[in-house]
Parts: structure tokens; C-alpha cells; sequence
């Protein structure tokens, strides 16, 4: 059996940022992927003359030494965009992120005195509240903004993406997506916007305020030019990728993973193992078994995604990046059009969106035909009057499992349970998918160096958990 210093399950850029950083030092690697490219949830897909993103994945970064790491990588040519955003609301399109005055324009009168009066009360008393009781999202928002806004602003858009209260959504999401830093500035601007009696169109400045404006670097044909760049990074040092591999067996106390790829069957041995794939998979493939970690795996689930791209005969439809629909009778979530993102996305004259829609596999969405599907799409789309019908030539469906980890109120816990019986001596969880942790594209890029520059300084032994826990990459 072939012998590799660490073997890689999975190769989204997670992984290949780890397979980087180590085979940089020496270390012999193996990266097993089940898809016929790398990339993971950071692939792209090309259709008819079309380069499609899942969702299209911004790389945006405030770790300078991570942007010049990225940016250098041989091969990549990526563009500085300003993300420009707008969500449909009370039947209008809004600047988003919200510009509290715009909003409080836009809503019924009645409901905007009520909710500017409870945001003002709200700002008054917040520094007299206590922050560490804060358990749900819900109670966070709230702390921030304040029940009427909170009724507005989060519960619409967060119960239609998660299918569940934001009551029952652990506050530990909100810590993932809002950076405290840019709300300290959000809520400079707004007092003094609405002192000033400043209801202004949105201004492109704003787009460094949270939750998740400002600049963002993309390639010219899609996120997978960058997975590709890593890739080749990663080979260049001497990293082994297989891709359309199937892996059948970890045994972690022989180290060994067994994996089929065209038709044939290969067992190899490791110093490391690194697991990105969802949690659910790794257990089931290794030999280790335990029932309250079966208990623990069975109460913690991941959100699934649905993309439905829509191909029109034109060469814009808007010229946003992302577009929000909170609305619960529209079936899609978000709209991303990606001649926005890159005129070489898409050919000339036409133009491509990708719409989302999250949902667990129990649900409607998921059991939905891709008839169905393009047709509810289509026609939502085209009821708030985003597209034209007429303009609509073709559609695609794909559906993604294992999209997102989804947090509730006692995920913790279980996570506790699960990390501690997985991860320990030589094998370590990574990626949003492996460790369950939402994160961007940035952040597990910037883990899987971390993690490598880990495994180098300690040679494996510790924990990787507790490291992970105790001194996170910063965020």
C-alpha cells in the first residue's frame, strides 16, 4: 500500500488550502474527491456557453495576507467588484443592506412610526442590557434592533431560509454572518442619516457596513478558476488529486482509506487524515462506533439547496450582484445574475440567474419535479416583475445536499459530543462541511492553512478540536 503524509477526504478549498500549505513543507499528500472537479460547494458548472456558480461565491477577505496569497496563486486572474444589493420589500426595491430611514419610507405609515419608535428605544437602553444571556437569534436581533424591526427586518427572511423560528436558530449564526465592528459603524451612519433628516439614494460607500457588503474579488469565469488555481498550487508541491473517487473504508486504527475510482479498488496508508466531507458520511466510513455519537449525529442536520438557473435573451436584467426575496410566496430566496459578476459568464446578448432555494429533503421544495420547479421559479420571477417572460429561453435544476449546518439552540452540545469522539490523535475535521461551520469560501481557505500550519509545528499531536475551539482563525 502506498504510504501519504496526510490524505484529504473531499476537495472543496478547504481542503486544497491544507493540501497547500503542507505539501509546501515537504509533506506527501492524497486528496479523494467524489466529483469530477474539485471545488466542493465553490464549483462551477459550464451549460450551453454559460459558466454557472452555485450561487455565484465572492472571495472577500480582511486577512491581507491571506488576499495576497490567493491573489498571487499562478494562473488567477481575479476582479475587484463593490457588491451591490437590493431585497423586495412592501412591493419595492430597498438598498441592501437596509438603510434603516429607507426602510421605515417604504413601510405603511402606521407600522413605520411603531418600528422607528421602537428602534430609537431600543438604541437608548441597549447598553443597560445584558449580552451574554443572548441564546437565539431572535433575542439577538432584538437586542440590536428591537421587536418591531425584528418582526420586519429578520423573521420574514430567516423563518423562509431555515423553515424554522429564528427563536429556535442559535445566536452563534448571527455571530457568523454580522461582524460587530461594521455594526458600530451601521449604527453611526443611520443616527446621523436620521438626524440630518438624510433619506438619500444608496450610496456605494455604504457598502463596507455589514452584514456582508463591500469589495469582493472574482474570476473571469467563475469561482472554479480559483479552486482550479489551488489545485494546481497544491500538485505544483506535489499534492495527488483523484477525482471521481468513491471512498468505501477509513480504518483509523490501521490508518488506512479505501477508495474506488474506474472500476478499481486501492487501500492506502496515512500519517494524517483530514475529513471534509459531512460528519454523517465520515462516521458511517470509519470503524469507530458510539452510541450516544450516533444519538448526537442523528439530532444535528445540514440544510440542503436547490438551484434553478434561468437563461434569457438579453444582455442585463439588473445590474445588482445579489438580489433578496423575503417574501414567503416567492419560492426562491435569493437571485444572482452572473453577467454581473463577468461578461465572460455568459455569451453575448444573454445574460444567466441562478435562483436559490433552501430546504431540507422532508420538505415540499426538495420532492418538487424540475418541471415544477422551473415553472414556479419562472413565474414568481416574473409576478414581482424581475424578468420578462418572453426574454426566459431555457432553465436548469440542480440540487445540493449537505449545503449548510444548521444551528440550533443545542447544536453545541452535540457538536461537543461529535468533534471529541472524530477528531483525535492524527485525524482532524475541516470546512464548512466537516466541522459543521457556517463560514464563507475566505474563511475555509484561511482554516485549512491554519490547520496545516498546525499539523506542521506540532506534527499531529494534539488536539485539533480544542486548538480549533480554543484559538479559532480569526474571522
Amino acid at each position: 500500500m502506498e504510504h501519504y503524509d496526510f490524505v484529504v477526504l473531499g476537495g472543496g478549498v478547504s481542503g486544497l488550502g491544507f493540501a497547500k500549505r503542507v505539501s509546501e513543507h515537504g509533506k506527501k499528500v492524497l486528496i479523494l474527491e467524489k466529483e469530477d472537479v474539485v471545488g466542493g460547494l465553490s464549483r462551477s458548472l459550464f451549460y450551453k456557453g454559460f459558466y454557472l456558480d452555485f450561487c455565484a461565491h465572492r472571495f472577500h477577505t480582511n486577512n491581507k495576507e491571506l488576499l495576497h496569497e490567493v491573489m498571487t496563486l499562478p494562473g488567477l486572474d481575479m476582479k475587484k467588484h463593490i457588491k451591490k444589493s437590493r431585497i423586495y420589500m412592501f412591493g419595492k426595491w430597498l438598498k441592501y443592506p437596509f438603510e434603516i430611514q429607507q426602510l421605515l419610507v417604504a413601510m405603511p405609515i402606521h407600522q413605520s412610526f411603531v418600528s422607528g419608535m421602537s428602534f430609537g428605544w431600543n438604541l437608548l437602553t441597549k447598553k443597560f442590557r445584558k449580552t451574554s444571556n443572548l441564546q437565539s437569534y431572535k433575542e439577538w436581533f432584538i437586542h440590536l434592533y428591537g421587536k418591531q424591526l425584528y418582526n420586519v427586518m429578520c423573521y420574514p427572511y430567516t423563518s423562509k431560509i431555515w423553515h424554522y423560528d429564528p427563536g429556535e436558530i442559535s445566536a452563534d449564526w448571527a455571530d457568523q454572518r454580522f461582524q460587530g465592528e461594521n455594526l458600530k459603524k451601521l449604527f453611526k451612519r443611520v443616527i446621523k442619516k436620521i438626524l440630518t433628516l438624510d433619506f438619500s439614494s444608496y450610496d456605494l460607500k455604504d457598502d463596507s457596513l455589514a452584514p456582508d457588503g463591500g469589495p469582493f474579488y472574482y474570476p473571469l469565469r467563475g469561482i472554479q478558476e480559483m479552486c482550479d488555481a489551488l489545485a494546481r498550487a497544491a500538485t505544483t508541491t506535489g499534492t495527488q488529486i483523484v477525482t471521481s473517487a468513491t471512498i468505501t473504508g477509513v480504518h483509523t486504527g490501521e490508518k488506512t482509506v479505501t477508495y474506488s475510482v474506474n472500476g478499481e479498488t486501492k487501500t492506502v496508508t496515512y500519517g494524517g487524515l483530514i475529513s471534509t466531507i459531512p460528519m454523517h458520511q465520515y462516521y458511517a466510513l470509519q470503524e469507530r462506533k458510539d452510541k450516544d455519537v450516533e444519538k448526537a449525529l442523528h439530532d444535528i442536520k445540514y440544510m440542503d439547496i436547490i438551484f434553478v438557473f434561468v437563461f434569457l435573451k438579453v444582455p442585463q436584467v439588473s445590474n445588482d450582484h445579489w438580489l433578496y426575496f423575503p417574501d414567503k410566496d416567492i419560492i426562491f430566496n435569493r437571485a444572482v445574475e452572473f453577467s454581473n459578476w463577468s461578461p465572460e459568464m455568459c455569451p453575448p446578448g444573454k445574460t444567466s440567474i441562478c435562483f436559490d432555494i433552501t430546504t431540507f429533503k422532508e420538505n415540499k421544495e426538495w420532492n418538487m419535479s424540475e418541471e415544477e420547479l422551473k415553472k414556479k421559479v419562472i413565474d414568481d420571477a416574473v409576478r414581482v416583475g424581475y424578468i420578462k417572460r418572453e426574454d426566459v429561453e431555457d432553465a436548469l435544476v440542480t440540487k445540493i445536499e449537505y449545503a449548510y449546518p444548521f444551528y440550533d439552540l443545542d447544536y453545541k452540545r452535540k457538536l461537543d459530543v461529535i468533534m471529541h469522539h472524530l477528531e483525535h490523535n492524527d485525524v482532524a475535521l475541516l470546512g464548512r462541511t466537516g466541522m459543521f461551520k457556517y463560514n464563507n469560501s475566505d474563511n475555509s481557505i484561511e482554516m485549512g492553512f491554519a490547520l496545516g500550519d498546525e499539523f506542521l509545528k506540532k506534527d499531529g499531536k494534539h488536539s485539533v478540536y480544542e486548538y480549533k475551539v480554543k484559538a479559532p482563525v480569526s474571522y
